[in-house]
């Protein structure tokens, strides 16, 4: 295709190697054999590798690419200032609004380079070119499995099979002259062509992210290893065994990678934390629970954005998206029988703590809130997730009772509050609060005796709804209006259970499956007193003298229930309108330990689940997706450039 050409992968090296500008990028003058002897170096090799991490740095926290993550799935709905409802709702989805590849196959093409040249390089010594070619190869495998699981590698629903395609050219060589001509390859070369790449990288990158791995910076992010090449790598044999290129033994060998990993967690410096609220603590960003992120805006020299500016390619905005604008009171207690409101402004400014609404992505609350996230007594997840409670920050005047005419007492605010230090709040009033009831009206004594707000579950709406806080970025801004310094975690070790749970329920072994679910479940129990300082007074918390005893019996209550356990011998079920099986208590798990992470629609295209799932919960979306949205469309874009020998085939449906 033409966007697959010489100077595609200059301007991904030139990321790393100048400061120039943008236009300064896109001069198409550089000659490709000018940079051979450059990449036949470790300098060279460095370059271009880190390059391509910038652009993933990039691609995975632009709001353009992050709404194909999560939208239109059973999780999430749109915002009320959702930039485009098309992802959440299906309703228009075409080629020529869905998620661009031409930056991916730069940076494949970069990576070819980085490959081809560290192989054929006189001065690197052998150490060297292993790791630059095994962190290559692993970043090949990594964008790979991200192109085919977007536009060609679902179940068989939405029309593909191995007779078709992928969706996706490979390329596997470095390109140095433009052409005009490509075509899909088939789902098994696709396939073949990822396990070999991180099989190979598996064999030669370090067990663990050290200060000798010279893709340890900081500002890099913590990058492959071998654990990490080895759990995609389950990964991709789990998501193949659900295709048309499916290959007997491919839940086997997901299942047996996986039960290694955690077999041999040490080995590698994994490990997952005692408490939930542990693993999105902002200081275990680097611990032994995340296992591979990319760096945002730590260090300048990476990510080319700098704190309390905007631009840049390390801007983090996934702590913004799923706020809502909980400065305005627009709506907060907009339903007639509940005439409750404040009288004088709202409780609540911008603050740091609080952070910037952006209003983008709510919570689908009859399956995540009421359905997904049900049990908040033994499962601390929810609270760890969401937060549902303001404090006010600013005087108030008394607001109306629910008769309309009787003053409540005026709000006290919080001391002190802060647009340029995050200060969580220490007291005050609660201004805001949804409580935790999930199926009944709040009492109206309850809503008179309260100074604040309450907003019951019924009264959610696109602007009016919880917001995820476990993005939420403590240390790394200067202003309110900062998005986030935080790595966007790419994989987590919570994942390896998840998914060795996944692979034994597909192979019909309940007990396997179903001990991987109770780590999980368990480790969910666990709360300390320190989780339910900032959690509303209302919620289930523990104190230093019940934690222990409290947490035993919440850990028993999450292991699976007999039900339960039998839904696992229920085989998945795809068609629309089934009953339940063991998938869904798989996917439902998913919800809970990663809502918000970049991944519900893989995890529901990847299972078949998808058209079944939001047809099932989410009639927003569910009123128009189609069998063939398992499926995005490929881009308008990459089909024009193709202008020479047969045209580039549409994905069906589209």
């Amino acid at each position: 295709m033409k966007i697959i050409q010489k100077i595609s992968f200059i301007v991904a090296l030139a990321l790393i190697m100048t400061a120039s500008s943008c236009k300064k990028l896109l001069q198409e003058n550089p000659k490709s054999n000018e940079y051979a002897p450059f990449l036949a170096t470790q300098t060279g090799a460095f370059s271009a590798i880190t390059g391509v991490y910038s652009d993933l740095r990039y691609f995975y926290s632009s709001e353009g690419n992050v709404i194909g993550f999560y939208s239109g799935t059973d999780e999430q709905q749109f915002g009320g200032s959702a930039t485009t409802t098309v992802f959440a709702t299906y309703n228009g989805l075409n080629s020529g609004n869905t998620v661009s590849w031409s930056s991916m196959y730069q940076d494949i093409n970069t990576l070819n380079a980085a490959i081809q040249y560290s192989t054929q390089s006189t001065t690197m010594d052998a150490s060297s070119k292993k790791l630059y070619i095994a962190q290559a190869k692993f970043l090949r495998a990594f964008i790979y499995y991200y192109l085919v699981t977007t536009y060609g590698a679902t179940s068989s629903a939405g029309g593909v099979t191995e007779a078709t395609n992928s969706g996706i050219p490979l390329h596997t060589t470095f390109i140095t002259q433009a052409t005009t001509a490509d075509q899909p390859a088939s789902l098994s070369a696709v396939y073949a062509q990822i396990i070999q790449d991180l099989t190979d990288a598996s064999a030669d990158l370090p067990n663990t992210v050290t200060s000798t791995d010279p893709f340890s910076g900081t500002g890099i992010g913590k990058t492959g290893t071998v654990a990490v090449a080895q759990a995609y790598l389950a990964k991709v044999y789990l998501t193949r065994g659900y295709t048309a290129a499916a290959v007997a033994g491919d839940f086997q060998k997901a299942a047996d990678i996986t039960s290694n990993l955690i077999t041999n967690q040490s080995v590698y410096g994994l490990g997952l934390w005692p408490d939930y609220a542990q693993a999105m603590d902002q200081a275990n960003d680097y611990g032994k629970e995340n296992m591979f992120a990319f760096d945002m805006g730590a260090d300048p020299t990476y990510s080319n954005y700098n704190v309390g500016s905007s631009g840049g390619r390390g801007l983090n905005q996934l702590p913004v998206f799923f706020r809502w604008n909980y400065i305005s009171n627009a709506g907060v207690n907009s339903d007639a029988s509940v005439p409750q409101k404040v009288t004088g402004p709202s409780p609540e400014f911008r603050d740091m703590y609080n952070g910037r609404p952006y209003i983008r992505s709510r919570p689908n609350t009859a399956y995540t809130i009421q359905y997904a996230f049900a049990d908040q007594v033994h499962d601390s997840r929810f609270d760890a997730t969401f937060q549902t409670f303001w404090i006010c920050n600013q005087t108030t005047p008394p607001g109306l009772q629910t008769d309309g005419k009787t003053l409540k007492g005026a709000l006290i605010p919080t001391t002190p509050t802060s647009t340029t230090t995050y200060i969580p709040p220490l007291n005050g009033d609660t201004g805001i609060l949804f409580p935790q009831l999930l199926n009944s009206q709040i009492p109206l004594a309850r809503r008179n005796s309260f100074k604040g707000m309450m907003t019951s579950i019924d009264q959610y709406s696109n602007v009016v709804f919880p917001t995820v806080k476990k993005f939420d970025d403590k240390t790394g801004r200067l202003t309110m209006n900062d998005f986030s310094t935080r790595p966007v975690v790419e994989l987590r070790f919570s994942e390896v259970y998840m998914m060795n749970a996944e692979a034994n329920y597909m192979l019909g072994n309940v007990n396997a499956a179903a001990a991987s679910l109770n780590v999980i479940r368990e480790r969910a129990a666990y709360r300390t007193p320190a989780d339910g300082t900032y959690i509303p007074a209302s919620a289930f918390k523990v104190t230093a003298a019940n934690q222990g005893s409290a947490n035993a019996v919440n850990a028993a209550a999450m292991d699976l229930t007999p039900a339960q356990r039998a839904l696992l011998s229920i085989p998945n079920n795809t068609a629309v309108g089934s009953g339940q099986c063991g998938m869904d208590l798989i996917l439902d798990e998913y919800t809970r330990e990663y809502y918000g992470d970049l991944r519900r629609w893989y995890d529901l295209t990847r299972t078949g689940q998808l058209l079944r799932r939001v047809k099932m919960y989410n009639p927003e979306a569910g009123a128009n997706i189609q069998a063939f949205h398992v499926l995005r469309p490929i881009p308008i874009q990459e089909i024009q450039t193709v202008v020479s020998g047969p045209a580039y085939p549409q994905n069906p449906g589209y």
